[in-house]
């Protein structure tokens, strides 16, 4: 193996959330060859520079072999400390010799809200840390230990110098290593780097902050740089993290820290920026939730704006004046940009940066409860977060921490106050009091409703079953799935039905709305309905968000040469179609919309790329027809007889068509088929026929003596909500006694209901889907 000395920066194997005892945070991991070849020895110094950063840390051989040979396993505690970005390019040498012992380490209390530490409580703190200090071994400037906790109390600390560097590294001795606290001239001088520790569930976004604050780290003297911003938004849920972020900014001590809260008014805005700018220190300008600062709506919104616009763009003059880099940082939060940061403050020197904090994900939720260390049976710990990670979909972590709260009050209960584990049946009890937070008012849980529960539709099912499945032969990064599916057809043909059931067989969180109940009279109200329900979904991914009756807000545009059109109606067709061109950063979010008027559908929203397939609902076919008449049934208790119908199944004999022809009815009042995508590999659409196909009906009467046959004869053209509705009237006490023959009650009910679904209806839905062609 060649000599190599340019590395690629990943993150160690090991180097999980949960490893807080940094044993191998100084260590810098190399493939075993090239480690062997490039001259290094394991425990000795290595060089690390890369830019303008130079460290020095622990040259360590790399067994494993998920790691290539160019690439250099780093901590996360060194890649804060240091700057390093992950997938850098990095130079990796040698060093000078073995590992120097650590003599003095200087230590300073980082943590946030604190009152300082007197003489006695830093002698008991001492030893703690030098605990904590033995176990990391190799230590380094920059390293943190968070959270350490003594006689119930936590506090943090960070390693400013060893051996008075601050690029160094050390080996630390229990005897002869001396730990001191920093006294207040050497903490002010620590203040170089602004910089924020890792928090659970938020590493990415923790380490994109810290690149964004390398721009207050570097110095740019001497140097001609363009005007850039020195505001930064952190977006996102009630519950992700907002406000911890900036605590955790507030507590790095980089510089004095000022907070603008609702009670600030617009002159005393001014005035703090002004004394920044002025300022020869640092300064950080906090302000959480800027919509409740601003005030949308108020008298003061223009005054708030107008300040704010004003005093960033005066941080970024001074800087590109004195050609320095920044002393003022300007964080705000919000739950979304785009809509609560006006567009004057949007600007290239303003807030133009933002961060969006999602709703964490399995791993995100299992570093966020491992973290708290929940008082589980420790024997069980790993496996019980897990399982609790796995069944939290969509809780943020102020929605882990409730139900955790909930879970250990349970306990206290059911054991009269005794310390004791929280139990399984706690955990199960504070899930059914504690719901995610981003999901409120909103139907997450569809009723639950299976395939099995649908009769007939065959090709409609699994056309649908298809679109979430990827093929057997394609592998994942090539895989596309379908952005929407419409489906389309008669009314009352069961496709709400079918939405909730590929909700429920899918295992996707489930938003269903009506069209009209997004519009709104108010200007840019139902826009910013249709935002928000996108990014609520997108929060609780895996989702399907169903329009029912998608026609009252997709109807044609002007530019589609409607003239009637109105302008609300277009500016909230235009919104639906931005959100569902922007999937690709939508996560896994499927649309899925019902229309009785396709031909009123905007032909912008019914292209490939948004709406890639629509599928034909026809009117039920003689096995749904037998199927829904069973269900009722049994529903109303047609007779004391549970067995089910054989007749409600689906039958076997019915071929699974390859065509756009796939859901072309076989009736006379059945014609339009829809269009379908090309049929998968005939092994894979067999196995997937499998699953929602059930054998062959055997001859047998169905629930009270039902003939399903005569009835599925007589009904021939009618819709499944008017089949139910005939069941409905059927036994009302309408048409005789409840002692009366069900088959007569039946037939009498079907002669008093007429069709509502005409020839002409269906007719119209086979004209659309020619002109489709």
């Amino acid at each position: 193996m060649k000599k190599i000395e340019d590395f690629k920066v990943r993150p160690q194997v090991n180097d999980t959330q949960k490893d807080w005892n940094h044993k191998h945070a100084a260590k810098i991991f190399i493939h075993n060859s090239v480690f062997m070849s490039s001259g290094f020895t394991t425990g000795h110094l290595c060089n690390v520079e890369c830019g303008d950063i130079f460290r020095q840390a622990v040259a360590w051989p790399n067994l494993d072999k998920q790691h290539g040979p160019n690439v250099a396993g780093v901590s996360r505690a060194f890649q804060r400390s240091s700057g390093l970005r992950l997938d850098t390019t990095t130079r990796i040498v040698p060093g000078a010799g073995p590992v120097p012992d650590a003599g003095l380490v200087i230590v300073r209390d980082v943590t946030a809200d604190a009152a300082p530490l007197t003489a006695q409580e830093q002698i008991r703190w001492q030893v703690a840390l030098e605990l904590r200090l033995e176990t990391a071994d190799y230590i380094f400037p920059g390293m943190e230990f968070e959270e350490i906790v003594l006689r119930g109390t936590k506090r943090s600390f960070s390693v400013l110098s060893i051996n008075s560097a601050t690029d160094g590294v050390a080996k630390f001795h229990p005897i002869e290593t001396v730990v001191e606290f920093a006294g207040e001239d050497e903490a002010s001088a620590a203040t170089a780097r602004l910089q924020i520790s890792s928090v659970p569930g938020l590493q990415r976004q923790v380490d994109e902050l810290n690149w964004l604050f390398e721009d207050f780290n570097t110095d740019y003297e001497d140097a001609t740089i363009p005007l850039q911003p020195y505001g930064i938004v952190i977006h996102g849920s009630r519950g992700t993290g907002k406000s911890l972020l900036l605590d955790r900014i507030a507590s790095s001590k980089w510089g004095r820290v000022v907070r603008l809260d609702e009670e600030s008014k617009a002159p005393a805005v001014r005035d703090h920026f002004k004394t920044a700018v002025e300022s020869r220190s640092p300064t950080t300008i906090l302000i959480d939730d800027i919509g409740e600062l601003i005030g949308k709506g108020k008298t003061s919104q223009k005054a708030f704006v107008a300040a704010l616009a004003q005093g960033l763009d005066d941080l970024a003059a001074r800087a590109h004046q004195t050609r320095t880099k920044p002393k003022v940082l300007v964080v705000a939060t919000c739950l979304d940009y785009i809509t609560d940061i006006p567009e004057e403050l949007q600007r290239e020197n303003r807030f133009r940066e933002h961060i969006s904090l999602p709703v964490p994900d399995a791993t995100g939720r299992k570093e966020i409860l491992a973290s708290w260390s929940p008082p589980f049976n420790q024997e069980t710990f790993d496996s019980q977060i897990a399982a609790l990670g796995d069944r939290t979909h969509a809780y943020t972590a102020a929605d882990l921490s409730k139900l955790l709260y909930r879970a250990a009050r349970a306990t206290r209960h059911r054991t009269g106050g005794r310390k004791v584990h929280i139990s399984e049946a706690d955990v199960k009890q504070a899930l059914r009091e504690v719901q995610p937070s981003a999901m409120h008012d909103i139907n997450l849980k569809p009723p639950t409703v299976r395939w099995s529960d649908i009769g007939g539709y065959n090709d409609v099912k699994l056309a649908l079953q298809r679109v979430l499945q990827r093929p057997a032969n394609m592998t994942t990064n090539l895989w596309k799935p379908s952005k929407g599916i419409l489906l389309y057809g008669p009314p009352g043909c069961s496709k709400t039905m079918t939405a909730q059931a590929m909700a429920t067989e899918s295992g996707f969180n489930f938003f269903a709305v009506k069209g009209g109940e997004l519009l709104n009279m108010y200007v840019g109200e139902t826009e910013r309905s249709i935002r928000n329900l996108f990014r609520r979904a997108k929060d609780a991914s895996p989702s399907i968000i169903f329009f029912d009756e998608i026609d009252s807000i997709a109807g044609p545009s002007r530019s589609s040469g409607n003239p009637s059109a109105s302008s609300g109606g277009v500016q909230a067709l235009t919104t639906l179609l931005t959100e569902m061109d922007g999937f690709e950063k939508m996560g896994d979010v499927f649309v899925l919309a019902a229309t009785n008027k396709p031909d009123s559908l905007d032909p912008a929203l019914v292209r490939p790329g948004r709406f890639d397939q629509a599928i034909y609902v026809p009117l039920p076919d003689a096995p749904a027809r037998e199927a829904i008449f069973a269900n009722k049934a049994r529903e109303l208790r047609f007779s004391s007889s549970s067995s089910s119908p054989s007749s409600s199944s689906l039958d076997a004999t019915a071929t699974v068509t390859t065509t756009d022809d796939a859901t072309a009815p076989t009736t006379a009042m059945q014609t339009p088929p829809a269009d379908q995508p090309a049929t998968q590999s005939t092994t894979s659409a067999a196995t997937a026929a499998a699953s929602i196909v059930t054998p062959a009906p055997a001859a047998n009467p169905g629930p009270g003596g039902l003939d399903l046959a005569e009835l599925a004869r007589q009904t021939q053209g009618y819709s499944g909500a008017e089949i139910a509705g005939i069941c409905d009237k059927a036994f009302c006490g309408k048409y005789g006694p409840q002692s009366a023959e069900p088959m007569e009650v039946l037939r009498a009910a079907i002669r008093d209901t007429p069709r509502g679904v005409t020839q002409d209806i269906l007719m119209q839905f086979e004209t659309w889907r020619m002109l489709r062609r």
